[in-house]
């Protein structure tokens, strides 16, 4: 067998999600010709396929230094960099990737897989004019791409253009993070009302959290729902939801599926395709509350913050993954500090991950406080996150799934926007089409603290 041969055999695995079959050809092919190109550029996009960025960069880079005249590695060197501005956290490593990408522009003749790319940077730079400039000519091309509609689509929902940019979201179906799992085959949700609906919860908890507040909607249409989600929010969801919408929170527990065996479905959805039918313009988003956190976890919780003096205020101050430029959006608790000097608090965190060793540091250097309660933390039941925000007056915090439940409860949350924010806190102004209780804070040459800390001050007067 050729080069060629072992090779394309590697990429069909490569396109099969099966990594580890396709390295190894691939690494058979490199022991014996270290500098073959070809070789070196489906290694990097094989480890880009498991987010193993660094390692994509080393092949990716090394195969254009021996073809620097390819369009093809060019463009596969920009997406490991475009990936590690991300992970990184480091704003250059965008500039990197747009230059590599305009050099394989100049080369392939506008080759959609290179105006992805571009579209790509522009979505992550926010900014939605330029991402559509390069979305729509490669779909000009070739019509038919599902991963140029998914950046399209979030240029449009920058530009709070729901209509469009919930349309093209659905072109997301069946990538990475929107797999459709029909219950027993069942088609997909066509728009059809008046039907029995399987719907899957999607992606991270503010996701879910948010997208599933378009239930109450789907279920005025006549559809009966039946809703699998995360089974940290099971509990908060068959409160909160219409009494007719069965909750089942198995979604990432397929051995606790056996309530499928009897039930049956005419359509199925991720639960975001929702917004394809109920969000098309800003004035559908209704923007008021609809959870309902459990009544005797909050009495709990109002007995303990009761002993504690002054005003009860939550914080979050980090947010994200790696691969979601959570950078962007988190603080060290000193970046805070004029916040959280605010007299006459007791601040109490919201922190996801376990935070006490930051806290205790930050806590024995400035004298400040902050109560951490760990059966609060999401990553057990957030039902006792719920009630406890409830019982809060007032939270601060980034971008993070805090904000999406503050908004569902319609507690006050003063969320502190970064420049380039996801396009759920869209690009300008206060005010949430979501959710009433946000007031967003907008980074823009440097972070609003002190703007924020003046309003702590004032509500909690």
């Amino acid at each position: 067998m050729s080069i060629d041969q072992r090779l394309d055999q590697a990429f069909a695995l490569h396109e099969q999600d099966r990594p580890d079959e396709a390295f190894k050809i691939v690494s058979d092919v490199l022991n014996a010709h270290p500098n073959d190109p070809k070789a070196l550029s489906l290694a990097a996009l094989i480890n880009m396929k498991c987010e193993r960025f660094g390692v994509a960069y080393s092949f990716a880079k090394r195969s254009v230094d021996l073809a620097p005249g390819s369009w093809e590695m060019l463009n596969n060197l920009a997406m490991p960099v475009l990936c590690m501005a991300s992970a990184a956290n480091d704003e250059k490593y965008l500039d990197e990737a747009e230059g590599y990408l305009h050099k394989a522009l100049k080369r392939s003749g506008d080759h959609p897989a290179v105006l992805n790319n571009l579209c790509i940077i522009a979505v992550n730079r926010c900014q939605p004019e330029l991402a559509l400039k390069w979305g729509l000519k490669s779909l000009e091309i070739d019509p038919n791409q599902q991963d140029v509609r998914e950046s399209v689509a979030y240029a449009y929902l920058q530009k709070r253009n729901y209509q469009e940019g919930f349309l093209n979201y659905e072109f997301a179906i069946g990538g990475k993070y929107r797999k459709l799992t029909p219950a027993h085959g069942e088609p997909y949700w066509d728009g059809t009302d008046g039907v029995r609906l399987y719907l899957r919860g999607e992606q991270g908890m503010g996701d879910e959290l948010s997208y599933a507040s378009v239930i109450p909607d789907a279920v005025k249409h006549g559809n009966k729902i039946t809703f699998e989600c995360d089974k940290r929010l099971a509990g908060l969801f068959r409160r909160s939801l219409p009494p007719e919408v069965v909750v089942h929170g198995t979604r990432h527990n397929p051995e606790l599926r056996g309530w499928r065996e009897e039930a049956e479905f005419d359509f199925c959805a991720p639960v975001g395709t929702l917004c394809r039918e109920y969000r098309q313009t800003k004035e559908d988003f209704p923007r008021t509350a609809w959870l309902k956190a459990d009544r005797e976890r909050r009495l709990q919780w109002k007995a303990l913050l009761d002993t504690l003096p002054g005003k009860k205020v939550g914080i979050a101050w980090t947010g994200g993954l790696p691969n979601t430029f959570r950078g962007r959006r988190s603080f060290s608790l000193e970046g805070l500090l004029p916040i959280l000097k605010t007299p006459g608090i007791t601040w109490v965190s919201l922190q996801y991950k376990n935070p006490d060793d930051e806290i205790e540091a930050f806590t024995k250097k400035h004298g400040i406080e902050i109560k951490h309660w760990h059966r609060a933390a999401q990553a057990y039941d957030y039902d006792d996150t719920a009630a406890l925000v409830s019982e809060l007056d007032l939270v601060v915090s980034v971008c993070t799934s805090v904000v999406h439940l503050c908004g569902g409860l319609g507690k006050k949350c003063l969320v502190l926007v970064p420049k380039t924010p996801r396009w759920f806190y869209h690009l300008e102004g206060q005010t949430s089409d979501w959710y009433e209780s946000l007031e967003l804070y907008r980074q823009s040459e440097k972070w609003p603290v002190e703007k924020v800390a003046a309003r702590v001050k004032e509500l909690c007067a």
